[in-house]
């Protein structure tokens, strides 16, 4: 019993380490010879950088299902089909943003403020179009220029997905959700798709630093509903809506959990 669970754990730690060597290696690479190129020469400088890492990340996990045969796939072809939506989506794990990417050749989110300081990585986010959530970039004319960017960016076709928990759930249940991406999709006059994801925290564990690789598990990407609110009524109301949506994923995690 100890052997087995000693050989787990080497198991788990060699192939962790095989897959963030890839994405490590596969960052630095794009950087160099993609992401500096499209800075330079693009017409549609976000666009082609977050094309490239959508690129990036579907390989990643491309890699990931090759290396964890145990870990099984299934994505509705609705997800992949979206386009010009405000994707709101419960939220697990760390691979929950990089599969979504991976699904969305155009995309962009709103992303914590403290990674636009890291080296290189802040700098990516800031010219593929990324929204950082600090106060300060969400008051007056900061604000009205990040909205503005993100509906030319799905009028353009893209897709904006948010994480309305904030963070990731650590047991799994559903935290209370911010308001925020509703009053966007309000701004924005854009459609809401629900999306629901499970299993990535059981390949991907908080708090664990190696993926479950001997583990079987199943992720699932579904679309759970499309809503097309008319934002237009008097009657309309962001607090209405935001708590209809999570009654909603509520109720899904139910018969999921």
């Amino acid at each position: 019993m100890y052997l087995q669970k000693t050989i787990s754990r080497i198991t788990d730690f060699s192939l962790t380490l095989l897959l963030w060597s890839y994405y490590l290696c596969s960052s630095i690479v794009l950087f160099f010879f993609c992401h500096l190129p499209a800075y330079f020469f693009s017409a549609d400088r976000a666009a082609a950088l977050q094309k490239y890492t959508h690129i990036q990340m579907k390989i990643f996990f491309k890699v990931t299902q090759w290396l964890i045969p145990r870990t099984k796939y299934t994505i509705q072809d609705e997800v992949r089909r979206l386009r010009s939506s405000v994707i709101v989506c419960n939220h697990l794990s760390y691979l929950d943003p990089i599969l979504l990417i991976s699904l969305l050749p155009q995309q962009c989110t709103i992303v914590k403020n403290t990674f636009f300081k890291i080296p290189f990585f802040g700098w990516f986010m800031r010219n593929a179009g990324y929204v950082p959530s600090a106060p300060s970039e969400m008051l007056g004319e900061a604000m009205v220029k990040n909205l503005e960017s993100i509906k030319k960016h799905l009028e353009a076709g893209g897709n904006l997905f948010v994480f309305p928990e904030g963070t990731r759930s650590r047991d799994g249940k559903l935290a209370p959700f911010n308001k925020g991406v509703f009053s966007i999709a309000r701004y924005c006059n854009a459609p809401l798709a629900l999306i629901f994801i499970e299993g990535t925290d059981k390949l991907f564990r908080p708090g664990s630093f190696s993926f479950s690789t001997r583990d079987f598990n199943e992720i699932k990407v579904e679309l759970m509903d499309f809503l097309d609110p008319d934002y237009q009524s008097r009657e309309f109301s962001t607090t209405v809506l935001a708590n209809y949506v999570r009654r909603l994923y509520a109720k899904r995690a139910k018969q999921s959990g």
